[in-house]
Protein backbone atom coordinates (compact mmCIF):
# COMPACT_ATOMS: atom_id res chain seq x y z
CA UNK A 1 0.00 0.00 0.00
CA UNK A 2 1.50 3.40 -1.19
CA UNK A 3 1.18 5.96 1.37
CA UNK A 4 -0.31 9.43 0.06
CA UNK A 5 2.02 12.64 0.85
CA UNK A 6 -0.42 13.56 3.35
CA UNK A 7 -0.76 10.36 5.51
CA UNK A 8 3.34 10.77 5.32
CA UNK A 9 2.98 14.30 6.73
CA UNK A 10 0.58 13.06 8.87
CA UNK A 11 2.86 10.17 10.46
CA UNK A 12 5.94 12.48 10.60
CA UNK A 13 3.70 15.27 12.86
CA UNK A 14 2.45 12.28 14.99
CA UNK A 15 5.99 11.30 15.27
CA UNK A 16 7.17 14.14 16.43
CA UNK A 17 4.20 15.31 18.61
CA UNK A 18 5.17 11.79 20.71
CA UNK A 19 8.49 12.98 20.78
CA UNK A 20 7.47 15.80 22.33
CA UNK A 21 5.15 14.05 24.77
CA UNK A 22 7.87 11.65 26.32
CA UNK A 23 10.10 14.85 26.21
CA UNK A 24 7.90 15.93 28.53
CA UNK A 25 8.33 13.34 31.00
CA UNK A 26 9.71 14.01 33.92
CA UNK A 27 11.74 12.23 37.04
CA UNK A 28 12.77 12.96 40.57
CA UNK A 29 16.18 11.69 41.68
CA UNK A 30 16.78 10.56 45.58
CA UNK A 31 19.87 8.70 46.99
CA UNK A 32 21.66 8.58 50.26
CA UNK A 33 25.87 8.76 50.33
CA UNK A 34 27.13 6.79 52.77
CA UNK A 35 30.97 5.53 53.85
CA UNK A 36 31.75 2.03 53.77
CA UNK A 37 34.58 0.41 55.13
CA UNK A 38 36.70 1.31 58.23
CA UNK A 39 34.93 4.15 60.24
CA UNK A 40 36.81 7.34 59.96
CA UNK A 41 38.02 9.35 63.06
CA UNK A 42 36.44 12.13 63.75
CA UNK A 43 38.13 15.40 62.49
CA UNK A 44 40.03 17.13 65.43
CA UNK A 45 38.30 20.30 65.98
CA UNK A 46 39.70 23.98 64.91
CA UNK A 47 41.49 26.80 67.38
CA UNK A 48 40.06 30.24 67.73
CA UNK A 49 42.27 32.70 67.97
CA UNK A 50 40.85 36.05 70.22
CA UNK A 51 39.10 38.13 70.18
CA UNK A 52 36.39 35.39 68.95
CA UNK A 53 37.18 33.10 71.04
CA UNK A 54 34.86 35.01 73.65
CA UNK A 55 31.74 34.21 71.70
CA UNK A 56 32.76 30.72 69.82
CA UNK A 57 34.58 29.04 72.40
CA UNK A 58 38.65 28.09 72.13
CA UNK A 59 37.66 25.51 69.46
CA UNK A 60 34.65 24.97 66.61
CA UNK A 61 34.08 21.63 64.73
CA UNK A 62 36.11 20.99 61.41
CA UNK A 63 33.32 21.23 58.79
CA UNK A 64 35.44 19.70 55.83
CA UNK A 65 34.23 15.78 57.12
CA UNK A 66 30.75 15.35 58.44
CA UNK A 67 30.10 11.38 58.92
CA UNK A 68 26.88 10.79 60.49
CA UNK A 69 26.01 8.03 63.30
CA UNK A 70 25.08 5.56 59.97
CA UNK A 71 28.11 6.54 58.30
CA UNK A 72 25.76 9.05 56.46
CA UNK A 73 28.43 11.38 54.44
CA UNK A 74 27.48 15.19 54.61
CA UNK A 75 28.37 17.95 52.13
CA UNK A 76 28.53 15.38 48.70
CA UNK A 77 28.19 17.98 45.47
CA UNK A 78 26.49 16.39 42.14
CA UNK A 79 25.48 18.54 39.54
CA UNK A 80 24.74 17.87 35.80
CA UNK A 81 27.48 17.26 33.63
CA UNK A 82 27.53 17.98 30.20
CA UNK A 83 30.15 17.03 27.51
CA UNK A 84 31.57 19.66 25.41
CA UNK A 85 29.54 20.68 22.45
CA UNK A 86 26.81 19.49 24.06
CA UNK A 87 23.66 21.40 25.74
CA UNK A 88 21.98 20.96 28.74
CA UNK A 89 18.15 19.40 28.99
CA UNK A 90 15.64 22.51 29.07
CA UNK A 91 14.58 22.89 32.67
CA UNK A 92 11.32 21.95 34.17
CA UNK A 93 9.28 25.23 34.33
CA UNK A 94 9.62 24.86 38.38
CA UNK A 95 12.94 26.12 37.97
CA UNK A 96 12.34 29.42 36.48
CA UNK A 97 11.05 31.13 39.83
CA UNK A 98 13.50 29.52 42.20
CA UNK A 99 16.16 31.33 40.10
CA UNK A 100 14.90 34.54 41.52
CA UNK A 101 15.34 33.16 45.34
CA UNK A 102 18.38 34.60 47.34
CA UNK A 103 20.60 31.91 48.76
CA UNK A 104 21.98 32.56 51.96
CA UNK A 105 25.22 32.33 53.26
CA UNK A 106 25.94 33.15 56.90
CA UNK A 107 28.59 33.30 59.30
CA UNK A 108 26.92 31.45 62.23
CA UNK A 109 28.89 30.54 65.70
CA UNK A 110 32.24 31.52 63.77
CA UNK A 111 31.50 28.77 60.84
CA UNK A 112 29.77 28.97 57.45
CA UNK A 113 26.40 27.77 56.96
CA UNK A 114 26.04 25.65 54.62
CA UNK A 115 29.47 24.72 54.36
CA UNK A 116 28.45 23.74 50.63
CA UNK A 117 25.98 25.88 49.04
CA UNK A 118 24.50 25.67 44.93
CA UNK A 119 23.98 28.36 43.26
CA UNK A 120 22.84 29.60 39.98
CA UNK A 121 24.47 32.48 37.66
CA UNK A 122 22.74 35.76 38.22
CA UNK A 123 20.78 34.32 41.19
CA UNK A 124 21.44 36.95 44.10
CA UNK A 125 23.66 35.61 47.15
CA UNK A 126 23.05 36.84 50.46
CA UNK A 127 26.25 36.87 52.56
CA UNK A 128 24.99 36.91 56.08
CA UNK A 129 27.12 37.81 59.22
CA UNK A 130 24.79 36.11 62.09
CA UNK A 131 27.76 36.52 64.87
CA UNK A 132 27.90 39.53 67.46
CA UNK A 133 31.64 40.24 65.93
CA UNK A 134 32.55 41.26 62.26
CA UNK A 135 33.73 38.50 59.54
CA UNK A 136 34.10 39.16 56.07
CA UNK A 137 33.51 36.91 52.94
CA UNK A 138 36.58 36.25 50.80
CA UNK A 139 35.44 34.22 47.40
CA UNK A 140 37.55 33.34 44.86
CA UNK A 141 37.07 31.74 41.51
CA UNK A 142 38.22 31.37 38.09
CA UNK A 143 35.31 32.43 35.95
CA UNK A 144 34.08 35.39 38.23
CA UNK A 145 35.81 38.38 39.46
CA UNK A 146 36.71 37.56 43.68
CA UNK A 147 35.42 39.30 46.04
CA UNK A 148 35.90 40.36 49.44
CA UNK A 149 33.42 41.93 51.63
CA UNK A 150 33.56 42.82 55.30
CA UNK A 151 30.10 42.47 56.93
CA UNK A 152 29.42 44.40 60.02
CA UNK A 153 27.46 42.18 63.06
CA UNK A 154 23.79 41.74 62.15
CA UNK A 155 23.70 43.15 58.54
CA UNK A 156 24.25 41.32 54.95
CA UNK A 157 25.80 42.15 51.85
CA UNK A 158 24.30 40.94 48.33
CA UNK A 159 26.05 39.49 45.79
CA UNK A 160 25.36 37.95 41.93
CA UNK A 161 27.90 36.09 40.45
CA UNK A 162 27.39 36.09 36.56
CA UNK A 163 29.56 33.03 35.51
CA UNK A 164 29.08 29.53 35.77
CA UNK A 165 32.27 27.79 37.84
CA UNK A 166 33.31 24.34 36.40
CA UNK A 167 34.44 23.56 39.93
CA UNK A 168 33.40 25.21 43.53
CA UNK A 169 34.50 28.52 44.59
CA UNK A 170 36.68 28.80 47.95
CA UNK A 171 35.10 31.13 50.19
CA UNK A 172 36.88 32.29 53.64
CA UNK A 173 37.20 34.73 56.18
CA UNK A 174 40.66 36.27 56.17
CA UNK A 175 39.89 38.00 59.47
CA UNK A 176 39.50 34.16 60.96
CA UNK A 177 41.39 31.93 59.11
CA UNK A 178 39.60 28.93 60.18
CA UNK A 179 36.05 29.66 58.48
CA UNK A 180 36.05 27.87 55.16
CA UNK A 181 33.00 26.93 52.69
CA UNK A 182 32.75 26.26 49.36
CA UNK A 183 30.42 27.72 46.55
CA UNK A 184 28.79 26.03 43.37
CA UNK A 185 28.00 27.91 40.67
CA UNK A 186 26.37 25.88 37.37
CA UNK A 187 24.13 26.98 34.69
CA UNK A 188 21.68 23.61 34.96
CA UNK A 189 19.67 23.45 38.32
CA UNK A 190 19.52 20.16 38.36
CA UNK A 191 22.06 19.58 41.40
CA UNK A 192 22.16 19.02 44.48
CA UNK A 193 23.95 18.81 48.05
CA UNK A 194 23.26 16.31 50.22
CA UNK A 195 22.40 16.96 53.90
CA UNK A 196 23.19 15.44 57.65
CA UNK A 197 21.37 12.33 56.77
CA UNK A 198 23.25 11.78 53.46
CA UNK A 199 20.60 12.56 51.51
CA UNK A 200 19.84 14.30 48.46
CA UNK A 201 17.09 14.83 45.84
CA UNK A 202 17.42 16.27 42.25
CA UNK A 203 13.31 17.39 41.11
CA UNK A 204 11.82 16.92 37.87
CA UNK A 205 14.74 15.71 35.43
CA UNK A 206 13.85 14.78 32.03
CA UNK A 207 13.63 11.25 31.44
CA UNK A 208 16.53 9.91 30.24
CA UNK A 209 19.87 8.97 30.91
CA UNK A 210 22.03 12.04 32.25
CA UNK A 211 25.73 12.62 33.75
CA UNK A 212 26.55 14.01 37.20
CA UNK A 213 29.77 15.15 38.39
CA UNK A 214 30.24 14.14 42.12
CA UNK A 215 32.33 15.85 44.16
CA UNK A 216 33.37 16.56 47.88
CA UNK A 217 35.49 18.97 49.81
CA UNK A 218 38.20 16.24 51.07
CA UNK A 219 38.80 14.29 48.15
CA UNK A 220 37.88 16.46 45.38
CA UNK A 221 35.73 14.59 42.54
CA UNK A 222 35.03 10.97 44.05
CA UNK A 223 36.79 8.82 41.44
CA UNK A 224 34.70 5.56 42.74
CA UNK A 225 31.05 4.57 44.39
CA UNK A 226 29.64 1.87 44.38
CA UNK A 227 25.74 2.76 43.02
CA UNK A 228 23.21 0.06 42.39
CA UNK A 229 25.87 -2.29 43.29
CA UNK A 230 28.12 -1.49 40.44
CA UNK A 231 31.45 0.04 41.02
CA UNK A 232 31.60 2.86 38.83
CA UNK A 233 35.60 4.80 38.38
CA UNK A 234 35.98 7.78 36.32
CA UNK A 235 38.38 10.72 37.26
CA UNK A 236 36.53 13.46 36.84
CA UNK A 237 33.71 11.47 38.97
CA UNK A 238 31.43 11.19 36.52
CA UNK A 239 28.53 9.24 36.83
CA UNK A 240 25.32 8.16 34.10
CA UNK A 241 22.27 8.12 35.87
CA UNK A 242 19.07 6.67 33.91
CA UNK A 243 15.97 8.71 34.96
CA UNK A 244 12.44 7.00 34.49
CA UNK A 245 9.59 8.55 34.77
CA UNK A 246 8.36 9.73 38.49
CA UNK A 247 10.12 8.62 41.33
CA UNK A 248 13.88 7.51 41.26
CA UNK A 249 15.35 5.60 44.41
CA UNK A 250 19.46 5.12 43.90
CA UNK A 251 19.47 4.10 47.46
CA UNK A 252 22.68 3.95 49.24
CA UNK A 253 25.15 5.41 47.12
CA UNK A 254 29.12 3.62 49.16
CA UNK A 255 32.05 5.82 49.19
CA UNK A 256 34.96 4.41 50.25
CA UNK A 257 36.45 5.49 53.47
CA UNK A 258 40.00 5.39 51.86
CA UNK A 259 39.17 7.80 49.26
CA UNK A 260 38.14 10.53 52.28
Amino acid sequence: MRLTHVAILTLTVLGIFAQDLVAQQWGTVTGRFVVQGIVIPKLPALAVTAPAVGFCGDKVPDPSLRIGPKNELQDVALWLYVDRGEEAPTPHPMYAPLKNQAVQVSNKGCIYEPHVVMVRPGQTVDLVNADPLPHNFKVEGFANAGINFLVPVGQKQAHVFADEERYPMNASCTIHPWMTAKIVIRESPYMAVSGHDGKFTIENLPVGTHKFQVWHERPGNIKELTLGGKVLKDRKGVVEIVVKPGQNNLGDIMINAGLL
